[in-house]
């Protein structure tokens, strides 16, 4: 606030003078606000000569085919086809709740547009987006509904309930090495949040759907960036008798992977294809297209259409979610495939996408109606 300061003696005031002194103070008290302005509107279209300045936020730096590498391919298209001069900003390792506010905070005042995909990163931009309204901020696999925040998220319960179809089918063809006839499917999660109880429960309702004896055990390792916590929480899986791991904890993924496949088990990919990393130990991958997420986000800021408080839903209709052809898989597999598994897929896809199948959605519809 800018403040105007004067002396005066109102008795020797002219009628002409007082009223020039009130004009005067008007303009001082209406002109004080102006630095606290929100947009009129949204900004202008970026151009070469103007670039959007973009930052993606992330937790780890990625490098295991999952949904940091989704995240950076779809900033990298951007980066090809867009005015953008783009940042990739990875948090302080084992940063707390205050470090990456003021990780958060550093980004939202040096760049146009930020974008966020991450659990904690969801907090801080809940917490600080009305600190910055004159920042852009795209938020993927959460809702948050405020003027500057426009945010894509994921009916990936679909997915997930095609994939558990896919893996109840082959915890039960013991003709398979490495099937054993215990029926167990484990499932690996970073943390205990709402998105990934969507994801179980999708998962959980087509395994039943084949079997309703099959077991899915839960192991929740604490952390999305630990790695050595995706290892020993597997093999605590494998030791209980699962012959399937559904693989959903971050940075710990890729060692799950290796000890399953070392003991001989099958394993579910997600968010990334990641049928290629050990071809045919992969049954399949429930695949989010975070790329395609972080392209659109850029591309609506870029051009002047991004709009504050939307959230948009990507599921199986539109080609936001899906699971992988398996190819990979049935190649190793031969014809020990499980029968019908490509017919009955269909199917349920068909249904999913038409509403045949309704499934409910566990996640947050918002973490905040910030308006």
């Amino acid at each position: 606030m800018h403040y105007c300061q004067t002396r005066f003696s109102a008795h020797a005031l002219s009628v002409a003078a007082f009223f020039r002194l009130l004009l005067f103070f008007t303009v001082c008290i209406l002109g004080g606000g102006e630095a606290a302005a929100a947009p009129s509107g949204p900004p202008a279209p970026a151009t070469p000569e103007n670039p959007l300045r973009v930052a993606l936020l992330l937790e780890h730096p990625g490098g295991d085919n999952g949904w940091n590498d989704a995240l950076l391919r779809g900033l990298e298209r951007a980066r090809r086809d867009l005015p953008v001069r783009a940042d990739v900003l990875v948090a302080p390792p084992q940063a707390d709740a205050a470090a990456l506010q003021d990780f958060f905070q550093q980004a939202a005042t040096s760049h146009d547009l930020v974008l966020v995909a991450s659990d904690r990163m969801h907090e801080s931009l809940r917490n600080n987006a009305a600190n910055f309204r004159r920042t852009m901020f795209g938020c993927i696999d959460a809702g948050i509904r405020a003027p500057n925040i426009m945010c894509i998220t994921f009916a990936d319960e679909q997915a997930a309930y095609l994939a558990g179809t896919a893996a109840a089918m082959l915890t039960t063809q013991t003709a398979l090495p490495g099937i054993n006839a215990d029926r167990i499917i484990g499932w690996l999660s970073g943390e205990d949040v709402p998105a990934m109880r969507s994801l179980l429960n999708g998962f959980v309702g087509g395994a039943r759907l084949v079997d309703p004896e099959v077991r899915v055990i839960n192991k929740i390792t604490g952390s999305f960036t630990d790695a050595a916590a995706g290892r020993e929480a597997a093999r605590q899986l494998l030791d209980q008798g699962a012959d399937v791991l559904v693989l959903a904890c971050g940075a710990g993924n890729g060692p799950a992977m290796d000890e399953a496949a070392a003991r001989g088990a099958y394993v579910v990919g997600l968010d990334n294809n990641q049928d290629n990393r050990l071809p045919g130990r992969v049954l399949t991958s429930i695949v989010k297209k975070a790329d395609t997420a972080v392209y659109d986000l850029v591309a609506a800021a870029t051009s002047g259409n991004f709009k504050g408080k939307e959230i948009l839903v990507r599921d199986l209709q539109n080609g936001g979610v899906d699971i992988t052809d398996m190819a990979p898989f049935k190649a190793a597999a031969g014809k020990n495939v499980p029968a019908g598994l490509e017919r009955r897929l269909r199917e349920l896809r068909g249904e999913l996408m038409h509403g045949g199948i309704r499934l409910k959605s566990l996640r947050e519809k918002t973490l905040c109606d910030c308006l």
